[in-house]
Parts: structure tokens; sequence; C-alpha cells
């Protein structure tokens, strides 16, 4: 009896040796699993819709260089431009599935996500650039990134795009009067929409990569772009007459989808949100660059500019901002409030 119950005991010690050895084992596996995670490569895709040499890709550039800089190159961030991941609602579905990590975009493609987003492109809702920034960089700009969050977007910079400007190819646009009758390309977002029909013009959606085609083929008469984009997309070569309405001050949203986002350590979070930051501020003084100079290589680039009654065509869109509030609610007033109390 005494012999069977120490064989008993000796099984048991050795039954537990083998479960705790084998704990320890699956332990130091699934460590040696999580720390060779860690070291991996992280590759991420950003994907914009303008040429090489636009100041978002310049920017989108530097914010690549900077985030492998900062990572010792385990965050690689690879800039794809010229719309080569899809257009602007094809690349956010992409970030909304996980197909494609980062996008630049504007507010007003947001505004598939969150209806309210529309009100920011209103034509003539900032001041100058100052306001613009002022708002973007403060309450207004948090408010923005946590409605989007909901979607599975984090808004990780707001790039400067410039001021809109009017081309076309039948006569200068001095006057409201001006406009009438003309097909104007606008992007495929209310805002821009509402906002060139109130003007006067025959607003016409199109997507952005097959603008040039159009115009060449003479299918809109005209389009509203930034100087950056009207030289960058070569608009001068299929395109007369630059009228300086500066009707819509806007920004770039550099994005980044929440999935691609959980993906990443704390540590390379910070990263990224830092080196987006930086990557902001260059954008804007380059783009500032660009919007002084650019008026004058257009001009020689063989486009007529003129000068625009822009009192006239203000008015012509004041009633916009009650329609939006009717629509959109206490929402769009609360914001068009703050926007207006930033000095």
């Amino acid at each position: 009896m005494r012999l069977k119950n120490v064989t008993i005991s000796i099984f048991l010690v050795l039954f537990i040796s083998v479960v705790l050895l084998s704990g320890c084992s699956n332990n130091a596996k699934q460590s040696s699993q999580e720390s060779n995670n860690e070291g991996q490569k992280i590759v991420l895709k950003l994907g914009t819709n303008t040429a090489p040499s636009h100041p978002e890709n310049k920017a989108a550039a530097k914010f690549a260089e900077i985030v492998k800089e900062k990572t010792n190159g385990q965050v690689e961030i690879q800039v794809f431009d010229s719309a080569k991941l899809g257009d602007h609602k094809e690349r956010l579905e992409g970030l909304r599935m996980g197909t494609v990590d980062m996008t630049t975009t504007s507010v007003g493609y947001m505004a598939t996500y969150e209806k309210v987003m529309t009100i920011f492109e209103m034509p003539y809702l900032f001041k100058d650039k100052a306001h613009e920034f002022r708002v973007y960089d403060g309450e207004v700009g948090k408010d923005i990134d946590n409605l989007l969050q909901k979607h599975g977007f984090r808004v990780l910079a707001f790039f400067d795009m410039g001021a809109r400007q009017l081309t076309n190819n039948v006569r200068p646009v001095a006057k409201p009067e001006d406009i009438k009758g003309l097909k104007i390309r606008v992007p495929d977002t209310e805002s821009s929409i509402d906002g060139l029909r109130a003007m006067g013009a025959s607003p016409t959606p199109m997507a952005f990569s097959e603008l040039y085609m159009a115009l060449q083929q003479k299918t809109v008469d005209g389009q509203e772009n930034p100087f950056s984009i009207i030289d960058s997309s070569k608009f001068y070569e299929v395109q007369k007459y630059l009228s300086l309405t500066n009707h819509q001050l806007f920004a770039q949203l550099l994005l980044i989808g929440e999935k691609s986002w959980e993906k990443l350590s704390p540590e390379h979070q910070k990263i990224i949100m830092n080196a987006a930051k930086e990557a902001e501020k260059y954008e804007r003084e380059i783009m500032q660059n660009d919007e002084n100079n650019l008026l004058s290589t257009l001009k020689q680039k063989g486009m007529k500019v003129n000068e625009v009654d822009i009192k006239a065509f203000q008015e012509m869109v004041k009633p916009l901002r009650e329609q939006y509030i009717q629509k959109y609610g206490q929402q769009a007033k609360d914001f068009f409030d703050k926007i207006d109390k930033v000095q």
C-alpha cells in the first residue's frame, strides 16, 4: 500500500512539472511572437489626387521621411499620387476597409459620412487664410476629428490647398452675369455644387481624373481650382481665362483609417501625429510660396487673368448659410457661430 502511494506521488510530481514546463514554454513562445511583431516593418499606403509636383505630395514625402527616420525604418509610408489608389471616395472607403491606410481629401468629401461637413466649403466662409488656419487649428478642428472618428477616420493634419479660382474657355468672368450658362466642373460634393450654382454657374460634378480630357474635348466650359492645381495639372494648356474669384478657401485633410491606426504601437502613433504636424507646417509654407508666385507663372503660360467683383458674388451666396442651418440644424449653427467667433 505504501509503495502504491509513493508511486502515485511520483506520478503527480512529474505531471505537475510537465504542465509547468509546458506553460513556461508557451509563455516564452508568445513573448517571442510579440517581440517579433513589434520588430516587424509596417508599410502604410498614402493616396493623393494631385500631380507629383503639387505641395501636398511634397509634404507627403516629407511626412514619410520624418516617420521613417523617427521609427528607425520600422514604419514606411509609401505615397501614391495622381489618384493611383482611386479617387477621393474610393480611397475613403479603402481607409474604412483597411485596403488603403492614409489619404488626403477635402473636408467637403467627408459630408458622405457627416452631412454637416458640407458647410466648411461654402463659398466665402472664411475671412482670409489666417482666419481659416485659426479655425482648423482650434476647437473646430478637434470637433471635426471627433466626428470623423465615429466613421473610422482620424485627422492627422489640415493641409492648405489655397483658394479656388475660376477658369474657362468662353469669356472672362468679372461679375455674376458673366458666369451664367457656363458649365463648370466641380467635385462631386454638395458644397461645391451648391456653391457654384449660387454663384450663377451650371455646376457639373466630375471625377478629377477625368477633368483634363473633359476640358480638352470641351465637355465642360471650365473648372475651379487653386493656382497650384491649375499649374501642376497643366490646365493652362486647355483653358484661356483665369478669373480671381477666391471663392473657396479650403483645407485638405490628412487622414489615417482606424484599422491602420490600431496596427501601430502607441509609440509609433505618437511619432506619426508629430510628423504630420511637421508636414502640415511645411506644406502650408510651400503652398503660400506657390500662391505668391504662380499667378505670374500662369500669365506667362498664356492665361488671361482678370479681377472679379467679389462683393457681388458674396451677396449671391449669402442665402446658403441659412439654407444649411435649416437643413443640418443646431449642429450647423454651432459651427457657424464658432467660426464667426474666431478672430
